[in-house]
């Protein structure tokens, strides 16, 4: 059973002009246990309204969305006992402390009492929040304000944890601690949905993307495999000594040597042979996630 199922999900609005506005466009998407999926595309595409639909706050036009099998619309609550969320926009509860915040959360979500006050602990050794506990929400800084909206969302311990931006506007230091909670999560069993407009931390801790543009899924799958699909299937190779009798199919490139590939492993294997131990580097020319972006919403 996938962790989450859309089918055919429709979402309009109507402008001040009366016109039909598809802010999600009959999507279709699967997640599989265990991933870390990430949902990219440029602002406008669609991907803001497409987390509220499956965080159930706005209901779909057309289509249906499930969550372990559970369909949000005719079950919410016992849908969102399984979600877990952190939206883009930071809101924290000003006037109380952040243990009172976290208290009144992991109540709402159904912690037993005996239970709270350590899964508070814990959450807030993740964060490096520990020394903050009693401080007014107020008085933290942006990003600790964001550390406590990812606290608040995974104090019940969700089977699919939503992460809208959870880096944005943060330091590299705190990026990389973020990103290490992700992984250890994932590591324990929570599923996956991670929204960022840096693609190169999509590179880093997605398995698999799904790309929008003006609502529409326009690319998804395996991202080694997007990468495949758009790389220009060749093999880079510098050598020691250049003059030297060239494999079959080996170009000059200037500084470098260009093999078109068809096996990866099967080519460097060939190349290493035929030059013994002149190779000096070798890599595969793969497409960047960049690269793709640019390409596919151009």
């Amino acid at each position: 059973m996938n962790p989450l199922q859309i089918t055919n999900l429709t979402k309009t609005f109507k402008t001040p002009k009366g016109e039909l506005l598809f802010a999600v466009n009959d999507v279709n998407l699967s997640i599989t246990p265990g991933s870390i999926h990430g949902l990219l595309g440029p602002n406008g595409a669609g991907k803001s309204t497409l987390i509220s639909l499956i965080s159930g706050i706005t209901a779909p036009t057309t289509g249906s969305i499930t969550l372990f099998g559970i369909d949000i619309a005719k079950n919410p609550n016992a849908a969102k006992a399984l979600l877990g969320v952190v939206p883009q926009e930071v809101v924290v509860e000003m006037a109380f402390t952040v243990e009172e915040v976290l208290y009144y959360f992991s109540g709402m979500y159904g912690v037993p009492t005996n239970e709270r006050m350590d899964r508070i602990t814990n959450v807030l050794n993740d964060l490096d929040l520990s020394d903050k506990r009693h401080a007014k929400a107020k008085s933290l800084s942006g990003g600790m304000k964001r550390r406590l909206m990812i606290a608040k969302a995974i104090l019940h311990k969700p089977k699919f944890l939503i992460l809208d931006e959870p880096t944005a506007g943060v330091d590299v230091a705190l990026r990389q601690k973020i990103w290490d909670l992700v992984r250890r999560l994932n590591n324990e069993g929570t599923t996956i949905l991670f929204t960022t407009h840096y693609l190169e931390e999509a590179e880093q801790l997605c398995e698999s993307i799904t790309l929008m543009n003006h609502g529409a899924v326009i690319k998804e799958g395996k991202l080694k495999d997007i990468q495949q699909e758009f790389s220009k299937n060749s093999i880079h190779f510098e050598l020691y000594d250049r003059d030297v009798s060239h494999a079959l199919g080996v170009l000059s490139t200037g500084s470098e040597f260009e093999f078109p590939m068809t096996n990866l492993a099967e080519d460097i294997a060939m190349l290493t042979k035929h030059y013994h131990g002149n190779i000096k580097t070798i890599r595969s020319e793969a497409a960047s996630l960049e690269q793709i972006f640019l390409t596919l919403t151009a």
